[in-house]
């Protein structure tokens, strides 16, 4: 299994997950509010701070994957041409141009609607 701490607190983070879940055809991810305490118990060395910085993916060995690499980790397990799209990560350049996208989105993640659109100004909360 590989288990995705993501802000469900987040419009877009949800709605990100949502579509997670619908891509995922190997039966392996498990999406975990990082707001569920119950849930986020199963992972005590992940500090809070860290976790509402960028989505997390932690292996059944204690790997623990950040931002665009956890997306990564996401494609990488699964089945067939879908799994195929992880070797974009080892595209020279790519991993760099990834994980500097997922920063600059996710650090303005509470100013876009679930779709990633910004919201207007008066929106913001």
């Amino acid at each position: 299994m590989l288990a995705i701490l993501y802000d469900g607190g987040c419009e877009m983070c949800r709605t990100s997950m949502q579509a997670i879940e619908r891509f995922d055809s190997s039966g392996k991810i498990e999406p975990i509010d990082l707001h569920n305490p119950a849930a986020r118990a199963k992972f005590p060395s992940l500090e809070m701070t860290d976790l509402l910085e960028e989505l997390h993916a932690v292996d059944d060995q204690g790997n623990v994957y950040r931002g665009a690499r956890a997306i990564n980790e996401i494609l990488r397990r699964q089945p067939g041409i879908k799994g195929w799209l992880a070797y974009a990560w080892y595209i020279p350049g790519y991993a760099w141009l990834a994980e500097w996208q997922y920063k600059r989105i996710a650090a303005s993640r509470y100013q876009r609607d679930a779709s990633g659109r910004r919201l207007p100004a008066s929106d913001h909360h």
